[in-house]
């Protein structure tokens, strides 16, 4: 029984570690036939239709017709300078042909090449552009600074018009839109993003997270990939908020309003397609606050309304939650993220030693009694295979052996079961974590969050887990110990493409894991040595 345990442990732990390296949704890089929403128009003469199947203009599904109210006369502008606007922790730039966002970058974070970091993806549609294609996403808007930020407005004296105001919000990462529109440019809803630039490069971010809409609608989070939609998604009811994110940045309105709708398409096609939000306002209105930063939870709790809900770590999201707060608070004191690891890494095991203990010594019991119960097997070994009722006899003798030794077979397996939740929980945080991201440890890991680019940490963890084994009592049969000893270097190959922090975080505590088990075996020797022979 308890090899059965210890091999289901095992392999599933193999399996979760593959599906992660080998099927998680992989980072995508821009496409490069993303059409912008400002140039989808359909053929010359025909009504204006938004793009990449976006419903907007003429036979937009689910889109409101356009307010009746006067005309408003003729209104451009005539300075195309870029217009910059600033926030608590964000600043970027409006572009006055279309008064969209050119730039939103997140104080206090670079990207991969060094740069100040820009959620605002090049060539396809800005934040707060129109989702319906018009001389409206291309003409100059008439700018007016207002306190905190700045209004923008055009018209065509025939009936379309857009009004658009962007100040600086409350709360860090905030910035305040409200566009309002009328006409054609109103039925077809106001772009929240289209994609979000990416930050890390491919094989530094490694295989965990993908760019997608994310959507919290009646309550729960709808997490869309572009590259599995087929055509547009319509989602309608209570929205609390929508927009693009992925592994570490979110960029996502909160309305003030309940919209109409919201909208999700995609701009190119195959793996390489861009997830497009678009919100869609009651009478051409929508208004509310962006959140153009990172996947923060502190901040994001104080915005309520489930945003936090989109920093995710899975199944025991309650346990990486304590363990995140522990970091940060270690951190405090240390100064250093990878010694932060290694501190939390210890308390761990410290924690769990009395369960580690117990497991060193069911196993050493099991090693013993491994003869008598070989002997049992032989005994039976022929007549089993053929006689049900011979084998129960072999398996009730097996069973009193274990009792009569004192030896618990479930007892070298249970607390490794006992800490998978903790294994996942751990896995889980140091993959999403953006405290991690770009946070350096000692000479050569510049980013915990990126790979070891010299693979000496995947080396010494394999040679660590080698010697693990190699110290552990030896029990089952000799093919399935083969086998164990092959799990080291799968794992080192695996991971030599995941986050130098989780390597870290395995190598560290397969030390401790080493050392637990020389004063487990120095505990019992002292026992056996006090016991009269």
């Amino acid at each position: 029984m308890e090899k059965r345990v210890l091999l289901a442990a095992v392999l599933s732990g193999v399996v979760v570690i593959l599906w992660f390296s080998f099927f998680a949704p992989k980072p995508q890089p821009a496409p490069s036939g993303a059409e912008p929403v400002a140039t989808a128009a359909a053929a010359a003469g025909a009504p204006a239709s938004s793009p990449a199947g976006v419903p907007g203009a003429a036979g937009g599904t689910g889109s409101p017709a356009a307010p009746a109210g006067p005309v408003v006369p003729a209104e451009v502008g005539e300075d195309a300078t870029p217009i910059a606007v600033a926030g608590d922790g964000w600043h970027g730039t409006v572009d006055p042909r279309g008064a969209v966002f050119s730039s939103l970058l997140v104080d206090g974070y670079k990207d991969d090449h060094g740069q100040p970091l820009d959620l605002v993806r090049a060539g396809v549609p800005g934040p707060l552009a129109i989702a319906t294609a018009g001389a409206w996403n291309e003409a100059l808007y008439k700018v007016e600074r207002v306190a905190d930020g700045v209004e923008l407005r055009w018209s065509d004296g025939a009936g379309n018009w857009v009004e658009k105001k962007i100040t600086a919000g409350k709360g860090r990462y905030a910035v305040g839109v409200e566009v309002r529109a009328g006409g054609t440019p109103a039925r077809g809803g106001v772009v929240i993003a289209s994609g979000i630039e990416k930050t890390l490069k491919v094989d530094q971010q490694g295989r965990f997270g993908a760019e997608g809409a994310v959507v919290r609608l009646n309550g729960k989070i709808e997490q869309i990939l572009a590259a599995k939609l087929d055509g547009v998604r319509t989602l309608r009811g209570a929205i609390d908020f929508a927009g693009v994110e992925d592994q570490y940045f979110l960029l996502a309105l909160l309305p003030n309003e309940p919209p109409v709708e919201v909208l999700v398409a995609r701009l190119g096609t195959g793996a390489t397609a861009l997830p497009q939000t678009v919100i869609v306002g009651a009478g051409g209105v929508v208004s509310g606050t962006l959140y153009a930063g990172a996947k923060e939870r502190n901040i994001m709790l104080g915005y309520g309304r489930g945003l936090a809900d989109t920093l995710s770590f899975g199944i025991f999201s309650v346990v990486s939650i304590g363990f995140l707060a522990a970091l940060r608070w270690i951190y405090g004191w240390v100064g250093n993220w990878g010694v932060a690891i290694i501190v939390l890494t210890a308390g761990i095991r410290i924690l769990l030693f009395p369960l580690n203990h117990k497991s060193v010594v069911s196993m050493k019991r099991m090693q013993a009694v491994q003869p008598k119960m070989k002997a049992i097997q032989d005994r039976y070994k022929e007549r089993a295979k053929k006689d049900p009722n011979v084998r129960n006899r072999m398996n009730q003798e097996v069973m009193q052996l274990y009792k009569d030794e004192g030896v618990n077979p479930m007892g070298g397996c249970l607390p490794m079961l006992v800490q998978l939740p903790i294994l996942w929980a751990l896995y889980s945080l140091f993959a999403y974590a953006i405290e991690l991201r770009q946070a350096p440890f000692v000479f050569w890991i510049h980013d915990l969050a990126a790979k070891d680019p010299t693979y000496i940490t995947p080396i010494l963890m394999t040679a660590s887990m080698v010697l693990q084994q190699r110290m552990a009592p030896q029990t089952g049969d000799p093919a399935q110990r083969r086998m164990f000893m092959l799990m080291p270097f799968i794992f080192g190959f695996m991971f030599m493409s995941f986050p130098a922090g989780l390597v870290l975080y395995w190598l560290v505590n397969n030390l401790f894991t080493i050392g637990q088990q020389l004063l487990t075996e120095r505990m019992m020797a002292a026992k056996a040595a006090e016991q009269p022979k």
